[in-house]
Parts: structure tokens; sequence; C-alpha cells
């Protein structure tokens, strides 16, 4: 019998992806020969316990600079932390999937299969020391995602939706594999540390050739980060897909580009930072001023936190522009501030689209600003979390969104720039303004006729944890900075 081409303590390395694949895979099979499925919540749960069982496993794992594949993934600290963030977004993505699917008559293992698949390309996304991997696992994420958001056939704007990202996706991708491309040429390699060691090593800080690729890879990246001027996709992704596969997206997938972005740009691109540190911190203050200026005109709310995750991506920008132009300590307090701010609003924003679950107008899903009108005197439960959720997002104290942007703010200051801490400062200020409009909304104003609350264990659940860990992280930090700050050591 031949032998592996790998050592098979590598197969260790990746156990958590090898549990999502089997997962995957039986969900697959098993819908495919079940016949008339008379409980399709089965194929939820058993989704549930195999991402529950592949988060124990990353716990179990000991982070090391060791690369595995030859050299194609790495099982570092900062790549078990965005899998536990994908884990946990997944875990809650199917437990508000559960009443949601019954009740647009969509519950099919399809939706299980898609949705594993995704999190097993994020997965990769963040071990990826190499750029051919990187790209593979890239792809995974993306070609599921466009699946999930165009879900819901009989629905003309989640079909309209899933075509509109495929499109703009596929032109994305198609940008990013010329860079790639590029990178290759000028470096003669994929491995990332290898393009750094390249760059520095041949001069290549000042080619043409190297500014093109640079530009080409800011661009890819910035639309999978929903960057402006690269985010025309997501208002339309993010509220014309399923409000379940919304809540995934604009967390988990955000948090798989940003951990790609911030391997790339810190690592490969390192020695080039005096060129890109310019450029992206140009995109911050485009990302946010035009996600919340956008925001405040929104009377849609899928639409409203549609740009509150774009503006949010901007704040994320803030901590990797300060760790590319500090160096020891201070840049590892920046890219711990954007992985804790990262965190914090994971349970935050799942929290928001969980309470859009909720809400049901003539028998369809509720996400007008108007359906929410007298939440609070309909469900006083309700619209504490949702009254949690928008604080957070608005990062008012104590909830773990203020610590999220302190952090990020304290470490651009820390880096030597302060204007930009100024200017993430007056955006959180404007964005106060569409946070609270709903909070009137929902205390204030009459409740519409025709509009009703769809209650469900696992989305009460949902709402709950996403509630305690958002005041958690709030008033008790500590735990939650140090995983970040010992997450915060990226591989070369």
């Amino acid at each position: 019998m031949g032998s592996l081409p790998f050592p098979v303590g590598d197969l260790w390395a990746i156990g958590p992806e090898l549990i999502i694949t089997l997962a995957a895979l039986v969900v697959l099979l098993w819908g495919a020969l079940d016949g008339p499925r008379k409980r399709p919540q089965q194929f939820a749960w058993f989704t549930l316990a195999a991402v529950v069982v592949a988060a124990v496993v990353v716990l179990r794992q000991t982070p090391t600079d060791q690369t595995y594949f030859s050299g194609l993934l790495g099982m570092d600290a900062f790549s078990m932390f965005f899998s536990a963030l994908f884990l946990i977004t997944a875990g809650f993505a199917v437990l508000a999937s559960i009443r949601f699917l019954d009740d647009h008559e969509a519950h099919h293992p399809e939706y299980y299969f898609f949705l594993l698949t995704a999190l097993l390309g994020m997965m990769f996304m963040a071990r990826s020391v190499d750029f051919i991997s990187l790209f593979v696992g890239l792809e995974l994420q993306a070609l599921s995602v466009y699946v999930l958001v165009g879900y819901l056939k009989d629905d003309h704007k989640s079909n309209e939706a899933g075509i509109k990202y495929f499109i703009l996706g596929a032109m994305s991708s198609a940008i990013f594999l010329y860079a790639i491309s590029l990178f290759y040429a000028l470096a003669g390699t994929t491995n990332l540390a290898g393009i750094a060691e390249a760059i520095t090593s041949s001069g290549l800080e000042t080619s043409k050739l190297t500014t093109a690729a640079l530009i080409l890879m800011a661009s890819a990246l910035g639309f999978k980060i929903a960057a402006v001027p690269f985010h025309v996709w997501a208002p339309d992704a993010y509220s014309g897909g399923p409000t379940t596969v919304s809540l995934y997206i604009t967390v988990a997938s955000k948090a798989a580009a940003f951990a790609v972005m911030m391997r790339i740009f810190l690592v490969a691109l390192e020695p080039l930072q005096d060129s890109w540190t310019l450029l992206l911190a140009g995109l911050a203050i485009l990302t946010m001023f035009v996600g919340n200026i956008a925001a405040l005109t929104q009377e849609n709310l899928k639409r409203m936190l549609a740009y509150s995750s774009i503006a949010h991506a901007g704040n994320v920008l803030i901590g990797v522009v300060a760790a590319a132009t500090s160096d020891g300590d201070a840049r590892s307090f920046a890219i711990a501030a954007s992985l804790f701010y990262l965190l914090a609003y994971t349970f935050m924003n799942i929290g928001a689209w969980a309470t859009i679950v909720l809400v049901r107008r003539n028998g369809l899903a509720g996400e007008n600003l108007e359906d929410f009108a007298g939440l609070a005197s309909r469900s006083y439960g309700a619209f504490f979390c949702m009254l949690v959720f928008l604080l957070s997002l608005g990062g008012i104290p104590p909830m773990a969104g203020f610590l999220g942007k302190w952090y990020v703010f304290a470490a651009a200051i820390n880096s030597g720039w302060t204007s930009l801490a100024v200017v993430g400062a007056i955006n959180a200020a404007i964005s106060i303004f569409y946070y609270l409009r709903i909070v009137v909304v929902m205390a204030i104003q009459d409740p519409v006729e025709d509009t009703t609350l769809v209650h469900s264990s696992p989305l009460t659940l949902t709402l709950v944890a996403a509630v305690v860990m958002t005041v958690l992280i709030g008033i008790w930090a500590s735990p939650f900075l140090d995983w970040a700050s010992s997450s915060s050591q990226l591989v070369h």
C-alpha cells in the first residue's frame, strides 16, 4: 500500500474541517435517501450537533506556528479564533433558521448543506497561509453563499439578490485571481511569507507591476468586506436574501474576509505598507461615512442593518491600518482590537437580525421599520433584546459595541492615526441617530395592524444567548480581550 502524501498528523490540524465536510456529505445523502421528509428539523439538529463537535475539536487543538499540507495551511491562534467565530455564527444561524424555514415551507436539507460548505470555506480561508488554498476556500464559501442568498425560489427579491451577488462576486474573484497571478509573477511563489521575503530581497517595492497587483488585491478584498466604493452588492444581498442567511453572512462572511485581508496585508504585503496604509485609511473613512449616512434614510430595517454592516467594516479597517503602522505591543494590540471588535459585532448583529425573524406582517417577514412599531407593548422581552443590540451597535456603554469601538480607536491613536479615530468617533455619533430612531418607533408609536410575533424555543435561545454575550463582553471584557490578544500573532 502506498503511503499518504502528507503526515498523518496533518489530519488533526484540519480535524474541525473534516467534521464539517463529513456532516455536509451526510446531510446531502440523507436528504436524497429520505424520500418524503416528515421531520425536516432533523437536518437542523444534526447540523447543529456537527457544529458543536467541530467547536469542541477547535478548543482542544493547541496553536502552533507550524504549517501543514506542504505549507498551505496553518494552525495558529489567529486561525483558531476565526474558526471559533465562524462556528458560533453557524450555530446561531441554524437555531434561527428552524422556524423561519418552516414558515416559508422551505425546510430542505440543501439549505444546511450549503450552510456547512460555506462554513468549511470560511475555516479554510482563515487557516490558509498560501494563495492557492486561500482562493479555494474563498470560492467554496462564495459559491455556497450565492446559493443561500437566492435560496427562496418563490421570492423574486431573493432570486434577484442571488443573481446580483453572483455576478458581482464572480467579477471580484476574477480580480482577486489576477492579483494572485501578478504576485506570483513577481515573487515566484504563492506562499504569503515567501511573497513578503521576495518583495524585500528583490527590491520590488517600487515596481509598477507590484503597484498594479496591490491595487487589484485591495479592490477584490474591498468587495469581500463590502467597503465603499465596492459595496453596491451588499444592501441588495442582505435585504433580499433570507433573513437567517443575512444573519449568517453579515457576520461570518465579513469576518472571513477580514481574516484574509489581515493575513495578506500584514504578512504578504507588509513590505509595501507605505503604499497601502493611506489607501485603506481612505477606504475606512469612505466606508464609515457612506454606510452611516445611507442608513439614516432607510425605512426597510434589513437595508438599514445592511448599511450599518458596511459602516462597521470601516471601523475594523481602522484597526488594520493601525496594525500596519505600528510594531511590537502596539501592533499586537491593534490586531487584538480588530478581533475583539469582530467578536462583539458577532453577537450584537446576530441578535438584531434574529429579532427581525420574530416579526411577521400578514404572514410575511416584517422587515419595514413600521412593522416594529409598538414592539414594547406587544412583547417587552423582544423589545428589550432589540434595545440591547441597537445600543451595542451604536457603541453606547456598557454594551460590547462600546468597548469594541473604544479599543479600535485607542489602537489608532497609539499608532499615530488620531485623525482616523476622530472620524470614527464622529461616525459613531451619526450611527446613534438611526439606531435610536428604531428604539423610538418600538417604544412610542402605536402597533400596526396585522403584525404578529413568531416565537420558537430555538429562536428564543438565540436571542437570550446573544443578549447575555453582548452584555457580558461589555461589562467583563478582560477574558475576551485576552483571547483576542493571544490570537493576534500571525504566522509568518
